[in-house]
């Protein structure tokens, strides 16, 4: 009779960091010096810590980041989807959120691409997608265009 004994051992993927949150989806936001980054579980650093916050990852995949007082979004792979330029973004409402930069509101889609400009005192889109927009203190309607 031939007895068969398994050896277990561990090794160590990374000692890096000051903190590794939990994972999700095969990533998780590490902390070094104060700043934020991604890693994978297999220890290879995916963003490089230089966040002073990264939000929780959405069923979409994107993830909110905070770099000197400015918002940003990046995806679980690393892509920067936008740089961290604007004061706020909203969450997304389907395909579109709405920016705040210098104090005012315009609109971006979940691939960057800026919709509307950020030149209105306030956007908001009602029920049927109509998007009313304030500009010099008077109502605007805006359309979205085809591209």
């Amino acid at each position: 009779m031939i007895l068969l004994t398994a050896s277990l051992f561990a090794q160590e993927v990374t000692n890096q960091y000051d903190k590794i949150d939990k994972f999700d989806q095969g990533v998780a936001i590490m902390w070094k010096l104060g700043k934020c980054g991604l890693v994978s579980q297999d220890g290879k650093e995916i963003i490089k810590p230089q966040f002073e916050k990264i939000s929780r990852f959405g069923r979409d995949g994107i993830a909110y980041t905070t770099k000197k007082g400015l918002i940003g979004l990046i995806t679980m792979t690393g892509k920067v989807i936008v740089d961290n330029i604007y004061g706020s973004i909203s969450p997304f409402n389907g395909f579109y959120a709405i920016t705040r930069k210098n104090g005012l509101a315009g609109m971006i889609n979940k691939q960057g691409k800026v919709l509307i400009e950020n030149q209105y005192e306030s956007i908001r889109v009602e029920k049927g997608g109509i998007i009313r927009a304030v500009i010099g203190g008077k109502e605007v309607i805006l359309n979205l265009k085809d591209e």
